[in-house]
């Protein structure tokens, strides 16, 4: 008889498709230990952030300088200076008067350039947005003053008829240009630069016409015998030909 085969253990045989317990816990110990690292690492990080404290700031102090209180009263000189030139001006008279010197006749249009002029100064020291008007107001003041004293000066009171050229639009224009200059307001220096040409032009021709040609205060050209109406001819090309010349330039 053939001698029988020894039975296999079916429990220690392999099972198709089933993996063994120690090829498991190798699986298991290795991802364990890639896992490991990413654990160290997150409790080491967390470690690091407990272990640091909050930093408290300490508010510093900063002690600021105690603000002055701001005067309220107006840095405006003008009715100071306005008084004081009406004060002097009263004084003088008065003494004119006393020492029996006639300063009435020639004095009388300081009335308008003494308070015009402290307006004026008045309107360039402040800063106040009416300056500019108060700069007019003062130049026209002082520029009317002027034209009075020269008229009393030499008696040449006809000369009203082109000499008002000079208080406006000369004087506006002026009183402008000093103020625009100043207070580093271009506009308004250009604008008053225009007004001073147009015045001086008006003034100018009103020269020529009144005096020269007419004749109006005794110094005319018919004094000296000569045509009236070439000369006027001859003063109107010589003016139109001098204004072509300066525009071409």
């Amino acid at each position: 008889m053939a001698p029988r085969k020894p039975k296999e253990d079916k429990s220690s045989a392999p099972i198709k498709g089933k993996v063994p317990d120690k090829e498991i816990k190798v699986r298991k110990q290795a991802q364990a230990g890639k896992a490991s690292p990413a654990k160290k690492k997150v409790t080491s990080a967390q470690k690091a952030k407990a272990s640091v404290k909050p930093v408290e700031k300490k508010e510093t102090a900063i002690t600021k300088p105690a603000e002055q209180p701001t005067s309220t009263r107006s840095t405006d000189k003008g009715p100071m200076l306005l008084g004081a030139g009406l004060l002097f001006m009263g004084i003088l008279l008065i003494a004119g008067r006393f020492l029996h010197i006639p300063f009435s006749r020639f004095l009388w249009p300081f009335i308008f350039i003494v308070p015009g002029a402290l307006v004026f100064l008045s309107a360039i020291s402040s800063d106040n947005k009416s300056g500019e008007g108060l700069s007019i107001v003062g130049g026209i003041l002082s520029t009317l003053g002027i034209v009075f004293l020269m008229q009393s000066i030499t008696g040449l009171w006809a000369s009203w008829a082109y000499i008002w050229a000079l208080v406006a639009p000369t004087s506006i224009g002026l009183s402008q240009m000093v103020y625009g200059n100043l207070k580093n307001r271009d506009t308004i220096a250009e604008s008053g630069w225009r007004l001073t040409k147009i015045g001086l032009s008006i003034f100018a021709i009103g020269f020529l016409f009144f005096e020269v040609v007419i004749g109006i205060s005794g110094f005319g050209l018919a004094r000296f015998g000569l045509p009236v109406f070439p000369m006027i001819l001859i003063l109107i090309g010589a003016i139109v030909l001098a204004r072509s010349f300066f525009r071409t330039r």
